[in-house]
């Protein structure tokens, strides 16, 4: 979270006191109060504007961006992009049988694999990707400056992960965790965010159905 909130008001709050001090007649020790007070509100008030912020952007539960932060990032990327020639990659992560391990295993479960799975992606991409948790248990990446081929390199390098990082330290009672995964490329499979999205997302349920195709032959 950060501090800009608290910063922006305690630098007016001392620049205030400041003022008036050079203006009129104070004493010390009762000024230095009045200074320790106005200074302690202000930083109590930017705290909350701060955290509001915060989760006005971020999901609560995992931490990751939400997807009102993301139409806003991504129309941003996306213009940048279009200025300077750049590639834009979308992932959309969607956890298979979701509904099934919330059932079975109960709520506090389920968000322990929400959890951990954004911890793991997170450690896969670079810091100037952003992880924004879509909706329920699916989730999207962008991407910036990739293409196909290193698109195709990161989900698999996350799939992997999630085999060799989270499902080997799962209790054997606990079912393993698979990800569908889909993805676009911009400009090559669209020319909008909105058509990126739904690509990615067309991609990932055509990934789950043959998963599911697999599982029950």
């Amino acid at each position: 979270m950060k501090y800009y909130g608290r910063f922006i008001l305690l630098i007016l709050s001392l620049t205030y006191t400041l003022i008036y001090s050079i203006v009129g007649i104070v004493e010390i020790i009762p000024f230095t109060i009045f200074i320790i007070i106005h200074a302690g509100f202000s930083w109590f008030i930017g705290s909350w504007y701060d955290k509001f912020k915060y989760l006005s952007y971020h999901d609560p539960l995992t931490g990751v961006y939400n997807r009102r932060y993301a139409y806003i990032f991504f129309e941003k990327q996306f213009k940048r992009a279009k200025r300077k020639n750049e590639r834009i990659g979308i992932l959309n992560i969607d956890i298979d049988d979701f509904k099934v391990i919330n059932d079975s295993y109960g709520h506090n479960y389920g968000d322990f694999i929400l959890q951990e799975l954004c911890n793991l992606i997170m450690r896969n991409i670079r810091k100037e990707d952003i992880l924004v948790r879509w909706g329920g248990d699916e989730f999207i990446v962008l991407l910036y400056n990739m293409d196909c081929t290193s698109a195709q390199n990161l989900m698999n390098q996350i799939n992997e992960s999630i085999k060799a990082e989270l499902n080997n330290c799962q209790e054997s009672n606990k079912p393993d965790m698979t990800l569908s995964i889909g993805h676009s490329i911009y400009p090559e499979d669209g020319q909008t965010i909105s058509k990126l999205l739904s690509i990615a997302d067309k991609r990932m349920y055509k990934i789950k159905s043959k998963t599911k195709e697999v599982s029950s032959s």
